[in-house]
């Protein structure tokens, strides 16, 4: 399914808006990505916001002293840990609670300005808006206990590069956070 290509800032989202939760609806694939060219995309960004309901979460790209990386395994996909803002948190706040809660972590320290990535999902017929912003972390290598409540079965430190037999089954916005702070680092 294609949605279309946005070139300004005069768009129909209601339209947008419906297209999505028709696509999620008849169990259409999304695309993998949508790319907006505008030459405002503050007022693109609000206004979906504004369409769709939005939500902020926070997490870590996480290192140890070695160089490997804490990786999550939740629902059949490998992932990173990341969690919803609560009333009152920081964004850096959120991602540093959040990578302690899902793995036991202790002595995190962020390292980096903040990545966002975005994705849309349905939950109970909504269609919402999902902004994750993540932190590059450092810690020193500990023993992780997974948070079974969040259905974390696994919490990983990976060998860097990742390999391919993880990337095959990440999500294409994880990817995007992989490639960023890999590419980051060099």
């Amino acid at each position: 399914m294609v949605i279309e290509e946005l070139s300004d800032v005069h768009v129909d989202f209601d339209d947008l808006k419906m297209k999505v939760l028709d696509a999620l609806q008849l169990n259409e694939d999304l695309p993998a990505s949508l790319e907006f060219q505008t030459s405002d995309a503050k007022a693109v960004l609000s206004h979906i916001k504004d369409s769709i309901r939005y939500i902020q979460a926070g997490g870590g790209y996480v290192t140890d002293q070695s160089g490997h990386l804490l990786m999550i395994f939740r629902k059949g996909f490998w992932d990173l840990p990341k969690g919803k803002m609560d009333p009152g948190e920081s964004i850096s706040e959120t991602a540093l609670r959040e990578v302690e809660e899902e793995c036991g972590v202790q002595d995190l320290r962020i390292s980096s300005p903040p990545f966002s990535t975005f994705h849309l999902y349905e939950e109970r017929g909504e269609a919402i808006l999902k902004e994750s912003v993540w932190f590059r972390m450092e810690t020193h290598h500990q023993e992780l206990v997974p948070q079974a409540e969040e259905d974390i079965t696994q919490a990983e430190w990976i060998s860097l590069p990742v390999p391919i037999t993880i990337e095959s089954r990440c999500y294409a916005s994880i990817l995007d956070v992989l490639n960023h702070f890999s590419e980051e680092a060099q």
